[in-house]
């Protein structure tokens, strides 16, 4: 039988986040959805933010309070991030080129949204890159424009920010449902092609590690094992480096 939501993540973690207002950015996207459906199933308080939150809002009926926010655009994260936290961001761009670039959203949207976490006072900032983040050349950088390129240098952004910082680099992403298979955490140097996890379990781990103390400033790859799920994956937190 799978593990429950609230089992694989774990008190520890669900205390961290109890009481607090969590801000996700990127909600409405595929990642997003995931980490949105972990925390609403955890009765925890979010504010989802996506660049059309009329619309986003229609499109979950989700009874999580949606504000309209854009990475792109600093002035309209300041009252989006009023009373907030803790920031888990799952932005991504989809587009390789004009003004949702890699370099414009993934790099400088993060550069803002620490940015304005910092000025509103959040403490953590939980991010899900890439297992390959800085990597040079290969076909997803020529595809996607230097993609893996700028979301290195978020992540080095992120880690200059002086925020509590959490940086999740999922593994090549599934859809079938998790909580079935063990969730491993290692180096992100030992992450090798073809290694798998599903966005189910990606999104535990993002929720997770935004309440673990341990988690604070590591770096890591989020990967299934092929052992039955169970909760051992967060006590290799500490041995995880700092980027």
């Amino acid at each position: 039988l799978p593990m429950q939501i609230n089992d694989l993540i774990g008190e520890t973690a669900t205390a961290g986040l109890r009481g607090k207002v969590i801000l996700l950015a990127g909600a409405s996207g595929n990642n997003g959805a995931a980490v949105l459906r972990v925390l609403g199933e955890l009765g925890l308080k979010v504010r989802a933010m996506s660049r059309n939150a009329d619309a986003a809002r229609a499109e979950s009926a989700s009874r999580h309070e949606w504000v309209q926010g854009d990475v792109t655009d600093p002035g309209s994260l300041t009252k989006v991030l009023e009373g907030i936290e803790i920031v888990i961001s799952a932005v991504a761009t989809a587009s390789p080129l004009g003004r949702n670039r890699p370099e414009k959203v993934d790099y400088e949207g993060t550069v803002n949204l620490a940015r304005a976490a910092r000025a509103a006072g959040a403490r953590r900032f939980v991010i899900i890159t890439s297992s390959v983040s800085g990597r040079k050349g290969g076909i997803m950088n020529f595809i996607g424009r230097d993609v893996l390129v700028w979301k290195g240098k978020a992540e080095e952004a992120l880690m200059q920010s002086g925020l509590e910082y959490v940086v999740v680099g999922p593994a090549r992403m599934t859809t079938e449902p998790g909580g079935r298979k063990q969730i491993r955490l290692i180096p992100r140097a030992d992450y090798r092609s073809g290694m798998m996890i599903t966005r189910d379990d990606l999104a535990a781990v993002t929720v997770a590690v935004a309440g673990l103390p341990a988690a604070a400033n590591r770096t890591f790859s989020a990967i299934n094992g092929d052992a039955a799920a169970d909760l051992r994956w967060q006590e290799t937190l500490l041995a995880m480096p700092n980027r």
